[in-house]
């Protein structure tokens, strides 16, 4: 893993005083230095664009109520809110109200580069997708592969994987969120795990978060933190030490996985805590509201289209949910030892007409990740309600992720054209999926384009 190049003293000062100054709104050379009073602040407030409340004798009783020196007050606003205080707008720490649009989309460009440049240098983030590989680490290391079935989650939901211990009813399953984090001896981990996140979106869900590093390029899991409910976590996040000098308050969640002894006591945690957590059926783990608690507005339409989908299959075909999040394939779907790559995307409307119809389609391809393993691109079409499903299109995987068109949408009218190309991207009922699919099996690896 790449790290990125440590910054000296002194060019953390110099980038911080620049940062500090580029916030700092602009303030008359006259009034520097000068003893802060009420006609001063409120003069500034204005100036920042806020709309202060003008009775003057009611702003001074609110600043002496506040028992704060003056620069820390805020002061009443007309609609009866109060402003930030004074202090952090004069610092760059809250920006004004009259900030323009522009420079608040600026900034956010540029503290964005900054945070993916940082990510991408010291290997973070999910580029390498480690919940996987550490999982898959831990069930060989433990043994659990032969008594714990599992099956992952769609990209997108609250929780990565369902399992099912021997000891649960048929056909139940508990949700399980992976977490991981590298470090060095003598480092800290940071599992991206609080207590709020336990409380809200994984409630119900049972976390093993798993300590790994990388030796001669294998995943070698080195501690194991599993955790079924948010009393179990004694502080607000789950950032433990490696190798504390005393016993910290992690102890007792922590398994020091150097011995067969410690793998057996991460196996029967792991199988403990799969019967501690509630238990609901697959389909309902993969696509249920009362389980994934915060899908967003895309992934929850998203799901609609993979729900009927999974549940419109011929008989003879089955469907996995991609391991590798965040990538181009989103499921697989299999048949008699035959397994075709499939990319699940929604059909957007797109370019507004001025008699309000729809010049076409429109969906996103991102980057684009492993396109090479994406045999079909299934399109699903929605209602104008975007809660029932009226119809799909699949087109070649190949015809879509390419280098020219890498990140970019992919569009086309509602006659099914789409610009520069000769084929004609039929949209059929979704009544049809099964003999769709029947044709993506039958014509993976042909030069046929779209069916």
């Amino acid at each position: 893993m790449t790290k990125a190049p440590r910054k000296t003293a002194e060019e953390i000062k110099k980038q911080k005083r620049l940062c500090e100054k580029a916030k700092k709104p602009d303030m008359p050379a006259s009034d520097k230095g000068k003893m802060l009073t009420l006609v001063k602040m409120k003069k500034a407030y204005i100036s920042w664009g806020f709309k202060l409340d003008p009775d003057d004798n009611k702003q001074q009783e609110f600043i002496e109520s506040q028992g704060k020196r003056m620069s820390k007050c805020k002061m009443l606003l007309a609609d009866g809110t109060v402003t930030p205080s004074y202090h952090n707008i004069q610092q760059g720490a809250i920006r004004p109200a009259n900030t323009s649009a522009e420079v608040i989309k600026a900034r956010k460009e540029a503290a964005n580069a900054k945070r993916s440049a940082s990510h991408k240098a010291r290997g973070l983030g999910q580029k390498h997708h480690y919940e996987k590989e550490t999982f898959e680490a831990l069930l060989d290391v433990t043994g659990l592969r032969s008594v714990l079935e599992y099956h992952w989650m769609p990209d997108g939901a609250n929780c990565d994987v369902a399992l099912k211990s021997n000891d649960m009813a048929a056909g139940t399953y508990g949700a399980c969120e992976l977490k991981a984090s590298d470090t060095t001896d003598g480092g800290q981990f940071n599992f991206h795990l609080s207590k709020t996140d336990m409380e809200t979106k994984y409630k119900g869900k049972l976390i093993i978060a798993i300590g790994f590093k990388r030796v001669n390029g294998k995943i070698r899991v080195t501690q194991v933190f599993v955790l079924s409910d948010p009393k179990d976590m004694p502080g607000q996040s789950l950032q433990p030490m490696v190798d504390p000098k005393r016993t910290d308050a992690i102890a007792n969640l922590r398994i020091r996985m150097d011995g067969d002894e410690q793998y057996k006591v991460c196996k029967n945690t792991i199988l403990e805590g799969v019967l501690k957590v509630p238990h609901h059926t697959l389909e309902d783990n993969c696509f249920s509201l009362e389980v994934n608690r915060n899908l967003s507005s895309t992934h929850k339409t998203e799901f609609i289209g993979l729900q009927f989908i999974q549940n419109a299959l011929p008989s003879t075909t089955t469907m996995t949910m991609a391991s590798d999040k965040n990538k181009t394939v989103d499921f697989k779907l299999h048949r008699a030892g035959a397994a075709l790559g499939i990319s699940a995307k929604t059909a957007v409307l797109t370019y507004k007409k001025c008699d309000g119809s729809y010049w076409g389609f429109q969906f996103g391809t991102n980057a684009g990740r492993d396109h090479h393993k994406c045999d079909w691109v299934l399109v699903v079409y929605l209602d104008e309600s975007r809660t029932l499903v009226e119809g799909f299109s699949v087109i070649k995987g190949s015809a879509v992720y390419t280098d020219a068109n890498k990140g970019k949408k992919f569009y086309w009218n509602k006659k099914g054209r789409q610009k520069g190309f000769d084929y004609v991207i039929e949209k059929h009922p979704a009544s049809d999926l099964p003999r769709l699919v029947d044709l993506m099996f039958q014509n993976r690896g042909g030069q046929q384009i779209i069916l």
